[in-house]
């Protein structure tokens, strides 16, 4: 064979791997909802939110020119299904309306705080709270980035569980108590649980919650909803059950606050600190031999608004790989050392392999691929064949992470479905190829953007 050959070959194959592993990650995630959904269903819930036993949670927002939805988010979290909690609000040197919106909003008054600075922040200008009966502390700090603000309200939050979420998210009722649930079960060895987050856009939000939930009307909004769909039902139930989770979204995470301080709170400036956050309470475990649990709640559900344009998504794709980028450099000890079990065996190399090199193979694969076939070095029926069957593939992936999650009304209709269905075949035309290359681009961006730039409409606006 010719190097066209033996490199298209390459090219196919690997594509075919990558879609093959994730098919088996949704059918193992499908295993563990079933499995999730029998324990539910033979104990209450609802039980715990006045069972002595529930310990209190601190719920963090930090928030950075937020004013069109940091209202609305605080009031979701004000109603959540939970014996006690905090809300948190970190204001990090937004230099629109925001803070005084919360004060307007919550009737909020200077006042004095007493708590302790584990972790080093940017300077505390003042601290705010309700004079309402609501529990909602607003910190007002000098701009250090979305790990500085977490790790400020690390510092101000009095419970020894910490949420963290993000100012554009709506929860719905009872997503704490089923994280919190995990917690209950094992509070030794839990150390932080993530949850399912789904795009809000086109569906309906009254008072703070989802009332109507409906598929997005654009195009960039339902790639972004299977995409969606394949990571937090189809394959992080599955990593899971696997014992080789490496992220929990920074949109959703509940945290052990003294694991968060042990290992010295989140890495200012990094572009992917949710996931670096989780990639070092691994290591740090691990090296100390501890049991521990880092596990996804897939039926603890969250919603936000997604980027509904080109720019704004761009700008997301080429923060998340490079942040990725990062984490990679910095852990790369752990590639397949034993020492780290599962994380250093299974979960770092496929990081490496199939989020970080994958978009680099399958860029090169386009222009030698068609090189090969072009120039005759290549079959085309065996590239039809074979580039027909990861698609399907991928097709029958997204299938399968939708089943897992029919319970959560994404498909009132006939119409809606045929919609979900049709795009779920044709997404790798067009859209796939976009990201691929933004993700190879970020390899090569030079920006140092910590928060994200995110243009929005406020998660209560979406219906309009």
């Amino acid at each position: 064979m010719s190097f066209w050959q033996w490199t298209s070959a390459f090219v196919l194959f690997f594509l075919f791997l990558s879609q093959a592993r994730l098919l088996i990650l949704a059918v193992v995630s499908y295993i563990e909802v079933r499995s999730v959904r029998r324990q539910t269903e033979s104990r209450r819930i609802n039980d715990m939110i006045n069972s002595i036993t529930t310990p209190p949670v601190s719920v963090i927002i930090p928030a950075y020119n937020e004013s069109a939805g940091i209202a609305e988010s605080v009031r979701s979290m004000a109603t959540l299904a939970y014996g006690q909690i905090e809300i948190v609000v970190v204001n990090d040197g937004s230099s629109d309306d925001t803070l005084e919106k919360l004060i307007e909003a919550f009737d909020l008054v200077e006042t004095v705080r007493p708590f302790r600075t584990v972790l080093d922040t940017a300077p505390i200008v003042a601290v705010y709270e309700s004079r309402l009966p609501l529990a909602v502390t607003v910190v007002d700090k000098e701009n250090g980035g979305k790990g500085d603000a977490l790790n400020a309200g690390f510092n101000v939050a009095k419970y020894p569980y910490v949420m963290a979420t993000d100012a554009d998210m709506i929860l719905d009722r009872d997503c704490l108590l089923r994280m919190m649930r995990h917690v209950v079960e094992g509070r030794d060895e839990t150390l932080a649980i993530g949850g399912t987050i789904r795009p809000a856009n086109g569906s309906k939000v009254q008072h703070g919650m989802i009332s109507q939930v409906k598929l997005p009307k654009g195009s960039f909004e339902m790639i972004q909803l299977l995409e969606y769909l394949r990571s937090f039902t189809g394959a992080r139930p599955g990593s899971t059950r696997a014992r080789s989770l490496m992220l929990i979204s920074g949109a959703l995470g509940v945290f052990k606050k003294s694991a968060v301080f042990e290992v010295g709170g989140y890495k200012v400036g990094h572009l992917g600190e949710d996931l670096e956050m989780v990639m070092r309470l691994h290591r740090h475990n691990r090296e100390a031999g501890r049991p521990y649990r880092i596990i996804h709640a897939v039926d603890a559900v969250a919603w936000t608004e997604v980027p509904s344009s080109r720019q704004v998504l761009r700008r997301q794709r080429i923060r998340w790989h490079r942040g990725l980028l990062q984490v990679i450099i910095e852990y790369w000890r752990m590639m397949f050392n034993p020492r780290y079990g599962r994380i250093g065996l299974v979960g770092y190399p496929s990081m490496l392999l199939f989020e970080f090199l994958s978009p680099i193979v399958e860029m090169a694969g386009w222009f030698v691929m068609t090189a090969a076939i072009v120039t005759g070095y290549f079959n085309r029926e065996v590239a039809f064949l074979l580039i027909s069957a990861s698609v399907l593939l991928g097709g029958v992936t997204t299938l399968v992470s939708a089943l897992i999650d029919e319970g959560y009304g994404l498909y009132d209709s006939p119409r809606e479905t045929i919609r979900f269905v049709w795009y779920a075949l044709i997404e790798h035309l067009g859209l796939r190829q976009q990201t691929v290359w933004w993700r190879v681009r970020s390899m090569f961006w030079t920006g140092n953007h910590v928060w994200g730039d995110m243009q929005r409409t406020g998660v209560g606006n979406l219906q309009d």
